[in-house]
């Protein structure tokens, strides 16, 4: 248990110091997704084989609902990964002090925010599930390279109007660094757990993965 805690932490942080390091000026502007998606990627491998490289508490609740997750690991996977998060947005105070400054939260349009994000968050969780535990893709090679690009193109389709975050941890950071006004925390993470539960949900239904990989 000790060392998947510690992979999700370093995860979470890498994840977030990229994406804070590449939205906050001078950063890579238009190539933002595509760096947060290759990095993505690379932290998948790195850390898949030891924890399931969650990196998002929406992450651990879609393999919870779709049955692939112990309960008794759900509350140390989500605070540890919430720390990452926290840790990487007090990391971008000391590496980046004058682009945070210039940083404006964006203007939420409640509407368009909630269905952005249910929606890609919705789209991320199905290809997680569908390329880490479901039998027909079982012990591929390209699990990583997935994942990555379905936030790469969640990043360039919806980045304008949510900032694609598709993640509470990764909210979370975002609020602490500026990006996202706080009054839109709580009603993004519910947004973004709906999403995650009823991939993981539906998933399940579908009985397309192992059931001896059910948790007891």
């Amino acid at each position: 248990m000790k060392n998947k805690l510690i992979a999700e932490f370093i995860g979470t942080y890498f994840l977030y110091l990229i994406i804070g390091m590449c939205v906050t000026p001078t950063g890579a502007g238009a190539f933002t997704p595509l760096a947060v998606g290759i990095g993505l990627a690379a932290l998948v491998y790195s850390c898949g084989h030891i924890s399931k490289a969650h990196f998002n508490p929406a992450t651990t609740v879609a393999y919870l609902t779709a049955g692939t997750h112990p309960k008794k690991e759900f509350l140390p996977y989500v605070m540890v990964i919430l720390a990452g998060a926290i840790a990487a947005a007090l990391s971008m105070l000391l590496l980046n002090p004058k682009g945070l400054a210039d940083v404006n939260a964006i203007e939420i349009h409640l509407p368009r925010v909630l269905f952005a994000e249910f929606v890609f968050t919705f789209a991320l969780m199905w290809v997680i599930l569908n390329v880490a535990i479901a039998l027909g893709t079982k012990g591929n090679p390209f699990y990583g390279i997935a994942i990555g690009a379905i936030v790469t193109g969640g990043a360039y389709a919806v980045g304008p109007i949510s900032f694609a975050a598709f993640n509470p941890a990764v909210t979370l950071a975002l609020c602490m660094n500026g990006f996202i006004p706080w009054s839109a925390f709580i009603v993004y993470a519910v947004v973004q757990c709906a999403a995650a539960a009823s991939a993981g949900y539906l998933f399940r239904s579908m009985k397309i993965t192992n059931p001896e990989e059910f948790p007891a």
